[in-house]
């Protein structure tokens, strides 16, 4: 009987299949299905109970009577009614005739079904299916979500593309089955995402540390620079070291005034004068340490 109720403190359609699963004649509770799917498609709604009757073989174990016909009513009237499994862990057969030996008989009868506004609502439920025991049927026990979550967006650092391990830490991602439909599964596999981009920046360095060794190198570099002009009596070049400074390093936030660079050491111990051969170094310099090596020396 269809009845109105909650989930935590929202409203709910709860269905059962109970005693109306088992008439002889199923075809009339499959059309009144339908039929109640169609007045209630936008509120969330779950079907649970004994259905008497299974999707595939897969869900029998034992020797059992010809059911291919019952297994394909119940299959249509599944996608006539637009109504999916809950994830369920636990027990895999949910009923037994309690027989022995050759006689002895399993399948799974009982199930919880949702709509796609029951899994909008509460997309982490899920039901466990308990060991029977005063009965021939094993209970089911619904768990999950009771508050409503608010829509969040899913965003991710347009860099992390750039690394190697990016697409092939996406495709195995997006290579598992999930069970439900498809804009669940996709939510699904957007939140296992985040712990593997959350490693790829871990991959990629600290931008606060990169950045508190790129104003150490550069202040250092000052200091080699003033050093340099002091023995070269080229005093113009120590001013130009100031200029290097990013603004936001700058203590206040004050811009400092548009001054140039004359020379500069590169790794292999080379003085660099030109023009050009100053601007590459600084460029790949900043390439390597905000690209991910963390540089514990400096180059002077």
């Amino acid at each position: 009987m269809p009845a109105s109720g909650t989930f935590g403190s929202q409203p709910a359609r709860p269905s059962g299949g109970g005693e109306g699963a088992r008439i002889r004649i199923q075809t009339g509770l499959w059309q009144k299905l339908v039929l109640l799917a169609n007045s209630i498609s936008d509120e969330p709604w779950i079907v649970g109970g004994d259905f008497n009757t299974v999707l595939d073989m897969s869900e029998v174990c034992g020797s059992s009577a010809d059911i291919h016909l019952a297994m394909t009513e119940f299959r249509d009237c599944l996608l006539d009614t637009g109504l999916i499994h809950l994830p369920v862990q636990g027990e895999r057969f949910s009923w037994h005739n309690c027989s022995e030996g050759d006689r002895s008989l399993w399948k799974r009868l009982d199930r919880l079904l949702v709509n796609d506004a029951w899994l909008s609502q509460w997309p982490n439920s899920h039901y466990h299916c308990l060991n029977a025991r005063t009965s021939d049927h094993s209970p089911l026990v619904i768990r999950g979500d009771i508050t409503t979550h608010t829509v969040s967006m899913f965003r991710f650092d347009n860099y992390l593309t750039m690394s190697s391990d990016f697409t092939p830490s996406v495709q195995n991602i997006w290579r598992h089955r999930i069970e439900g439909t498809a804009m669940y599964a996709v939510t699904r596999k957007l939140r296992a995402l985040k712990p593997v981009f959350r490693s790829l920046r871990r991959k990629k360095g600290d931008l606060s540390l990169n950045v508190k060794l790129a104003a150490e190198f550069l202040g250092k570099s000052y200091k080699a620079g003033a050093k340099h002009a002091a023995t070269t009596g080229k005093n113009s070049m120590a001013k130009g070291w100031r200029s290097v400074l990013p603004d936001l390093l700058q203590k206040g936030g004050h811009a400092t005034a548009a001054k140039r660079v004359f020379q500069i050491t590169n790794e292999a111990g080379r003085i660099l004068t030109e023009h050009d051969e100053v601007v590459d170094e600084f460029v790949s310099f900043y390439q390597r340490l905000l690209g991910g090596e963390r540089r514990r020396e400096f180059l002077i």
